[in-house]
């Protein structure tokens, strides 16, 4: 199967691209604004916690929106079974990062919030479940040549 131009040029799959681009540049800030100069307190502070939130939020989003811009036509079972885990890494990951504001976390509310490893590990399953979930939804049919195309998938 050749891949057209017009198949991957629609600016929206692009507008995509560079939103999740700015959603992980947003997480970074958050998980590390000290590469910016930024950093306040040494301990990781609520707006950190929502600059990685919705950081790693708007990458999700934008990831599933464009995945499925990029297939141009219905999904599989598969793919669909990839945004679903993405999405519930998303949610994972949230729980973790906001653990000790929600008062799940080893520090509870007012207090300062203390990331722990634990709180880490959870961030880190997380991420991968959304990861998972990322190479499930990919249209690997562009991955095929024309004779792997003809014989193996129908459109």
């Amino acid at each position: 199967m050749q891949v057209r131009k017009e198949d991957t040029f629609d600016p929206r799959i692009q507008l995509a691209f560079v939103l999740a681009v700015g959603g992980v540049a947003g997480f970074a800030l958050g998980w590390h604004p000290e590469w910016l100069g930024l950093a306040t307190t040494p301990e990781v502070g609520f707006l950190q916690i929502m600059f990685m939130m919705v950081g790693m939020g708007v990458y999700a989003g934008s990831s599933i929106w464009g995945m499925r811009l990029l297939w141009g036509r219905p999904w599989s079972l598969l793919a669909r079974v990839g945004a679903r885990v993405m999405a519930t890494g998303y949610v994972a990951f949230a729980a973790a990062v906001m653990a000790d504001v929600l008062g799940l976390g080893s520090q509870t509310w007012p207090n300062s919030a203390h990331f722990g490893p634990i709180q880490w590990w959870g961030m880190l399953a997380g991420e991968a479940l959304m990861v998972a979930g990322l190479l499930m939804m990919y249209p690997y049919r562009f991955l095929l040549t024309k004779e792997e195309a003809s014989h193996g998938e129908t459109s």
